[in-house]
């Protein structure tokens, strides 16, 4: 009995939540013309571009346009490139990106370094790195207590997608906040007994 290959993640980019659509395209088949050069386009019933396939060889496509996301199999660093000047193209400014880390990881170094807002992924300070970006510092004792709030909220919400949103927000109000002065602290103390 043989079996069929298993589709790979959802790989996705798409407008961010929340982002203003003033401006926006969410229009299947808005392309620019550099992108639509690049490929073999395979064209939905409407005429519409659906379909980028680098090569004739191959038989699955780079990415594919849904409209409102860009999806694809792969993180192969051509083709995140291409989907995100399709955002940009259409406006975006702020992207949501899902799948696996390698394909996540990509698209932040890659929307950052196109100047693009990115939610799904949380950085290491070797992707700031990567795209010239300080990294946010945050104290030891802060980074352990947010690992093991990770720890703890991964437990509680099944759905990876929230948990990671839920964690990423927290990440950034930790980096955020301002750093308490410890003699600052003592000082109020030391008032407030007498």
């Amino acid at each position: 009995m043989s079996r069929s290959p298993q589709p790979g993640p959802d790989n996705t980019i798409a407008r961010a939540r929340g982002a203003k659509a003033e401006g926006q395209s969410t229009r299947k088949g808005d392309i620019p013309d550099a992108v639509l050069d690049r490929y073999l386009v395979e064209r939905d019933r409407l005429g519409r571009a659906e379909r980028f396939y680098r090569d004739h060889r191959v038989a699955s496509p780079s990415f594919r346009d849904h409209g409102g996301r860009l999806t694809s199999e792969s993180a192969y660093p051509d083709a995140v490139a291409d989907m995100l000047k399709v955002a940009r193209h259409r406006g975006w400014s702020r992207v949501r990106t899902t799948g696996d880390a390698v394909f996540r990881r990509e698209v932040w170094i890659q929307a950052r370094a196109l100047g693009l807002e990115v939610s799904g992924y949380r950085p290491r300070e070797r992707d700031h790195a990567a795209v010239g970006e300080p990294a946010p510092h945050l104290p030891d004792q802060m980074r352990k207590r947010l690992d093991a709030a990770a720890v703890i909220v991964r437990g509680l919400i099944p759905d990876g997608e929230a948990a990671r949103r839920l964690l990423d927000r927290a990440i950034e109000r930790a980096a955020q906040a301002r750093p308490r002065d410890p003699l600052r602290e003592t000082g109020r103390r030391d008032r407030d007994r007498r």
